[in-house]
């Protein structure tokens, strides 16, 4: 599943993989990230812009602990596509093409725990030329009790997350096309995997309670796209984005004084644009630019001086604003059988990086993709690479309760992102595909460790492997170079379908890991990855659904630093740093869901989540609930 940025997903009707209750392991991060977009040149491709998600409204979001890998692309670059199995899928075998024209929808649900869950869409204005719809997202969970320790048994997670979208396109006849899209995000949650820290207790065995935080996070999207037709000279496309993403506070560990530092914020003002030129039979021309500015303000980033010696260890240091401009000039070749991209990523970077260790003013990377696809056979190539920015948007993606601090602007570099894959079908029903992967990533964050910082500081927690030498400092996740690593990837998927009757899927992926050799799929770093639905529908209107997640050998990475005799950290971490992993317990989740449909626009539901009672850790001082049941409904209107 490559993934631990445990994403919203559509409304599973067919199985939902786990988890209301993993919402606690999920990002719940804006549901304003994604824009989908399809362009028709004779394929199916299509053209993903991350800033907002509006795709196809109303469709109910939801979150589950898929994920997906660490990203290169930048807001407003097209990512990579692959081609599909058939110019333009329609049906499974023996299934029936179903089409809601109805322009609202509403669910509600509600479990144990106290976990709710809200999604809700209007369409106001859906005609050939203008669209105008809002939507609603709001998920909470707020009485489970960890009680990792007495000082904290009557702790609770708590968790408020919502969003609220407007979107619209509009076609101007003759010219093109018009896209909008303005979400607001807001979250309020408590860092609930604490263990003792406790700044208002004079004993160590007093109850305490856990520092809390909030989130705003607002985002805006402005594109303009121009009409493609045969007689097309020149096409081109433009538009505007702007993302405020603010954390209230930064809590600190309690030998640091913590409590009244503020959280990090910034604004991301990105331009984009492209042009693209036919100049032959399905050959083009074309050149892509994504211009990003990030604002920083708040308590900017912190910094480790000298183990040891308390306050004085840590301070808050300055984090510079930084930019990034990519450049894709392209050629593309699309013709029958064969649709084949050559392009260069070039970046230019400015101020990103500390003060003193910048990040490399120039970057190149390729930007090639061949697809070849003939019946119910497809094949691609793809060779590709870039930057991303490490914002605290993404990082939050990457860790919900992440630090909400920069420690560095050093962007993530990808020199490859090499694949090679194949997908045979649908024939009858069943189809499968097999893809491998090669892929070399700089400064890779290391990441997941903040609520254990909180809990110990720069002490070293049980298991850290190999042994941390004496004298030295854990960063957990204050490490401001991050990583450089590389590794491969072999993923598969086999699928079969019976009509409207029966489903089953099984999709895995096995990534050799071993510190900097491996391929980045989460800050937990799985060697094997599995996900295993079936869904039967013995009676019309009743569909009862399975779903099996595994994540398996996990271990997450931080660094040593040693005390140099000069005294003081070598915060560079270029000559003195060792790196050291904590293993991680396999993430076993196995879902069990049922949807009664009275009409094709009521039904009824119940599902239950992590069934097998697991109160493993997603990530250091972060433990899923138990077993949860909810149960809700949902209706089109």
């Amino acid at each position: 599943m490559d993934k631990i940025e445990y994403m919203k997903r559509p409304r599973r009707r067919v199985a939902r993989a786990a988890l209301l209750p993993v919402a606690l392991a999920g990002s719940l991060a804006a549901s304003a990230q994604f824009h989908q977009q399809i362009d028709v040149e004779g394929k199916y491709v299509p053209d993903i812009i991350r800033v907002d998600r509006i795709n196809t409204f109303p469709k109910a979001l939801r979150q589950t602990l898929l994920s997906q890998p660490l990203e290169y692309e930048q807001g407003g670059v097209a990512a990579s596509f692959r081609p599909s199995l058939l110019a333009m899928p329609a049906t499974g075998w023996r299934a029936s093409r179903t089409v809601n024209s109805n322009p609202g929808y509403l669910e509600l649900g509600a479990g144990s725990w106290l976990n709710t869950d809200l999604s809700a869409g209007y369409r106001f204005v859906d005609n050939a030329s203008t669209l105008f719809g809002a939507r609603l997202q709001f998920n909470s969970t707020s009485r489970w009790k960890p009680e990792l320790s007495e000082s904290t048994r009557d702790v609770k997670q708590e968790r408020y997350d919502g969003a609220l979208g407007l979107y619209a396109s509009h076609v101007v006849k003759g010219y093109g096309r018009l896209d909008a899209a303005l979400d607001y995000h807001a979250a309020y949650f408590n860092y609930y995997g604490i263990e003792g820290w406790a700044p208002s207790a004079s004993a160590s065995d007093a109850a305490v309670s856990a520092p809390t935080q909030t989130i705003n996070d607002m985002a805006f999207r402005l594109d303009w796209r121009s009409l493609v037709t045969p007689a097309t000279s020149l096409a081109y496309h433009a538009g505007a984005r702007m993302r405020h993403f603010a954390y209230r506070s930064l809590p600190l560990p309690q030998e640091l004084q913590p409590g009244k530092q503020k959280g990090a914020r910034e604004t991301d003002l990105a331009l984009a644009g492209g042009v693209r030129m036919p100049w032959d039979n399905g050959s083009s021309i074309g050149l892509d630019a994504v211009f990003d500015l990030v604002f920083l303000s708040g308590e900017k980033g912190v910094e480790i001086n000298d183990p040891g010696q308390g306050a004085d260890a840590f301070r808050l240091s300055s984090t510079d604003d930084y930019g990034l401009l990519t450049l894709t000039p392209y050629y593309r070749f699309n013709r029958g059988l064969l649709d084949v991209r050559i392009g260069a990523d070039l970046d230019l970077a400015f101020n990103a990086g500390p003060d003193g260790n910048r990040y490399s003013f120039f970057h190149v990377s390729p930007d090639v993709k061949v697809g070849l696809q003939t019946g119910q056979v497809g094949l691609w190539l793809n060779a590709t690479g870039g930057t991303r920015l490490n914002t605290l948007a993404h990082l939050h993606e990457l860790d919900y309760y992440g630090m909400p601090a920069l420690v560095t602007t050093r962007p993530t570099h990808t020199p490859l992102d090499a694949s090679l894959g194949v997908n045979l079908g649908p024939f009858s029903g069943f189809s499968l595909g097999i893809e491998g992967k090669f892929r070399s990533m700089k400064n890779v964050p290391l990441g997941g460790w903040y609520q254990t910082w909180l809990n110990n500081g720069d002490v070293a927690v049980a298991g850290l492997l190999p042994a941390v030498p004496a004298g030295s400092a854990v960063l957990y996740s204050l490490d401001s170079d991050g990583l450089d690593m590389h590794g491969v990837s072999l993923a598969g998927h086999m699928e079969y379908s019976h009509g409207d009757l029966f489903s089953i899927s099984a999709e895995g992926s096995v990534q050799p890991q071993d510190g900097k050799k491996g391929y980045f799929n989460g800050y937990d770093r799985p060697k094997i990855t599995a996900l295993f639905k079936a869904s039967v529908s013995p009676l019309k209107p009743l569909r009862i659904s399975a779903s099996y997640d595994f994540r398996g050998k996990r271990a997450i990475y931080t660094r040593a630093m040693r005390q140099p005799q000069t005294g003081g950290v070598d915060i560079d971490g270029r000559s003195t740093s060792s790196l050291h992993s904590l293993s991680l317990p396999d993430l076993t989740l196995l879902g069990l869901s049922a949807t009664w449909n009275f009409t094709p626009s009521v039904a009824v539901w119940l599902q239950g989540d992590n069934l097998l009672n697991r109160h493993d850790a997603v990530l250091p001082s972060q433990p899923m609930q138990g077993i949860v049941v909810t149960g809700g409904f949902s209706c089109t209107f």
